[in-house]
Order: structure tokens, then sequence, then C-alpha cells
């Protein structure tokens, strides 16, 4: 018969980028939260009244709370306030379950590109005299169990989508050095019909966070070009969309200390065919 895994029993390290120690250097108290969840949507389909049809949709994860007894070093503090100054500083953890020996290993949590959300200083009390304890909560990108000797199968590319400039017969692609490669992926594509024609809406972030002296515009007035073209095909993947760009909207979300612009939202509105010509 296997034994039991310990719950408190565990290593947890936080490593930041091209580290050669774990960021903290007190070991943990609890660790809570390792949580996958996945988002089921449920539908009720016309005469079948014995339940709902499921749909798998993405994976989230929880927040995991980390707490310790409180140390004479200043580790996560120092963390969280290096986010502050750099907000593309990511770290990456290992919660780490041990045997009873405390030494084989088990199993390990692997989080990936986390994020500080919130840090908690211990309750100070002279009276009771209880063990300080400060608490940390992680999100985190990604979460996988790994055996003891699996290192976890490397993450798929994620393929872009794009934009293209086309001619305006929608026939050929025309300035091929003005395509633009989105740097996230819109997390939804909406297209609405009306009055016989189609128009795609979508939402595109760009993020300059952490690079010195940049200003996001570099990355979103490549796509503000294609307000002004006859004709835009929207690639990605399988899905393409040919027409133009009928409207773009930039919200600006984070500022450096010295004012330029790091984070942006662009929502996009493209209609079906080439731009009708001006008329004098």
């Amino acid at each position: 018969m296997s034994e039991p895994f310990t719950a408190y029993s565990f290593r947890v390290e936080i490593v930041l980028p091209d580290a050669r120690e774990p960021l903290c250097d007190a070991a943990f108290a609890e660790c809570d939260g390792l949580e996958l969840r996945l988002d089921v949507r449920s539908l009720r389909e016309g005469g079948s009244n014995a339940g709902p049809v499921l749909f798998a949709g993405p994976a989230s994860y929880g927040e995991v709370t980390l707490r310790r007894g409180m140390t004479a070093s200043f580790d996560l503090w120092d963390w969280c306030s290096a986010v502050m100054r750099d907000p593309s500083l990511r770290a990456d953890a290992v919660v780490t379950v041990l045997a009873p020996d405390h030494e084989t290993v088990r199993a390990r949590f692997r989080l990936r590109r986390c994020l500080p959300v919130r840090l908690k200083a211990p309750r100070l009390d002279a009276v009771d005299g209880t063990v300080a304890i400060e608490e940390l909560q992680l999100a985190c990108e990604t979460l996988a169990l790994e055996g003891p000797e699996d290192r976890g199968p490397p993450p798929a590319a994620n393929r872009k989508a794009e934009l293209h400039e086309l001619d305006p017969a929608l026939q050929r692609e025309v300035n091929p050095e003005r395509a633009v490669q989105v740097q996230l992926n819109p997390p939804s594509l909406r297209l609405t019909t009306a009055e016989q024609t189609t128009r795609l809406t979508l939402e595109l972030f760009f993020d300059v966070a952490g690079a010195r002296d940049d200003d996001v515009r570099r990355l979103t007035q490549p796509v503000a070009y294609y307000a002004g073209v006859p004709a835009t095909r929207f690639q990605w993947g399988t899905f393409r969309f040919d027409g133009h760009l009928e409207a773009v909207e930039e919200t600006l979300e984070l500022f450096s200390a010295d004012g330029r612009p790091l984070r942006s939202r662009l929502d996009l509105v493209l209609r079906e065919g080439a731009r009708p010509p001006q008329t004098a």
C-alpha cells in the first residue's frame, strides 16, 4: 500500500529570472490555494430534459497563499517593491511535496510567471506572544503537477494573429513590410451581421512595462495605420476576415514615473469589404 502524502512536509522556492538562489530564505509554515479550475459551461438542449450538455472552457488557477514565520529578511517586501518599479518582473515558484523522511521528493507543483497579489504584515501582539506570520498571495499564469523526475512538456507555441494590408479588390497583399503581428491574441472575436454587412469586433492588448525608455505606442501606431488603408485582412490561424478598419479606440492604462504610456488596449471594429472611395 502506498503511503499518503503528508500535508505538513513540503518546501517552497520562489526564483526570479536568472537568479542563482531562491528569492526567499525562510521556510513557509502553510501553503494553500494550489487549485486548477476549468470554465465549464452548461447548455440546456431543447427536448432533452435529463440534464445539461457541458462544454469545457479555458483553465484558470487559484491564488496561492503562503504563510511563514516572520524573519529578519525583507525578501518578499523587496520583491513586491521591485514589481512596482518594473511591472514586467515575474518569478517562478515550486512547491515540493516530500515523503515522511523530509528528503524524498514525491511530487512538485510548478507555478510559472508568478506575480505577488497581496503581501500582509503579521499581527503584532505583545500580550499573546504568538509567532508572527507573514502572508503572501501569488497569482500564476500556469500551474502543473509533476512527478519526482518529471520536468513537464515544453509549452506549445502560441500562434499570433496578424493584420495585413490588401488592395481595394481584396485580391492581394500590398505593403507587406506594414504587416503587424499582435503581441497578445484577442480573448474573443465577435461577428455581427446586420443590413447585409458583417462587422468583426475585437480587443488587442499591448505592454512594454519593464522595457527601458519605451513607449507602448511604438507597438500600437502600426495597428492604427490600418485605419487609413482601403482594405485590411485579419488572420488568426484558420480564421480570416477581409474588410476595412472602421474604428479603433485606444485606452492607455499604465504609465511610467516620467509619464510614458506602458500598457494599451485597442478596441477594433472591422467592416466587411473594402473602404468606400472618398467623394469630393
